[in-house]
């Protein structure tokens, strides 16, 4: 074996003895601009962006386990959200992109676990502050958005994406703020 064949032979063993990591600073630009339309989004009063952000086969999902077509769904969740949200101000709101935690399924799918945090007045419960992870996840060449704070939400994302068995999702918390 020749010096160079032996360079090659043994650059190829360390590079192949090293993790495969997919999300990529690609996948870091998707995600940042994703957040920030989802962030403005909020920051307009505009809470169709909860659902234009979820991955369209979680909302079939969720219309298959409740009986309900998939776009009556939509309709009767924008409702819903849209009238729990007119008695609610958001004085802050943060998805806090510097201290995502970045990584791959056992499939090889791209994620980011994104701190999220929301300060609001809502009525009869004064100020508080939510404390959850919101979910980016690529599917085919999308990035979407999804908040994971219950066992129901994740649930739903595995068995849909049942790459994502294993991983660990922080708990998300709700307190009053003074």
């Amino acid at each position: 074996m020749t010096r160079l064949s032996l360079v090659f032979a043994v650059a190829s063993l360390a590079l192949s003895a090293l993790p495969a990591f997919a999300f990529d600073a690609a996948d870091r630009n998707a995600v940042t601009q994703e957040v920030a339309g989802f962030t403005k989004a909020v920051d307009a009063k505009d809470y169709s962006v909860f659902f234009d952000t979820v991955p369209p086969k979680m909302m079939q999902a969720i219309a298959d386990q409740t009986g309900v077509p998939k776009e009556q769904l939509e309709d009767i969740m924008r409702k819903q959200i849209n009238d729990a949200m007119a008695s609610v101000t958001i004085d802050d709101f943060e998805m806090n992109i510097a201290a995502m935690k970045t990584g791959e399924t056992s499939s090889g799918r791209a994620y980011a676990q994104i701190p999220t945090s929301t300060v609001m007045e809502v009525p009869d419960m004064g100020k508080v502050r939510s404390t959850n992870t919101t979910l980016a996840l690529q599917d085919g060449e999308e990035w979407y958005l999804v908040r994971i704070d219950s066992p129901a939400q994740i649930a739903v994302l595995r068995k849909v994406y049942p790459d994502f068995e294993g991983i660990e999702f922080p708990k998300g918390t709700m307190e009053a703020v003074r």
